[in-house]
């Protein structure tokens, strides 16, 4: 869904070099994306609710900073949305 909703190349459905065993092919299931490409496909979806799930213990400090410190609704909502999904109690 992910590169559908981004317009990238199909990445997604591709398999890869298992991480057990390089000489086995896996379907990719995680991978880490730039917190640029995840802002716009939380605005290309339609919000939050609409995304695939996100694996919170991968989600890079940096990125809530510079989420912290734009003044892009984009941005802002990205940051919105990784506290809805990861940091309520």
């Amino acid at each position: 869904k992910f590169c559908q909703v981004t317009g990238q190349s199909d990445w997604c459905s591709s398999s890869m070099p298992c991480h057990e065993n390089k000489y086995q092919s896996c379907q990719v299931e995680n991978w880490c994306v730039c917190q640029w490409a995840f802002a716009s496909y939380i605005e290309k979806a339609g919000g939050c609710d609409a995304i695939q799930y996100i694996q919170c213990d991968a989600i890079n400090m940096q990125a809530l900073s510079a989420y912290a410190s734009s003044t892009q609704d984009k941005h802002k909502e990205a940051l919105e949305c990784i506290y809805e999904r990861c940091m309520q109690s």
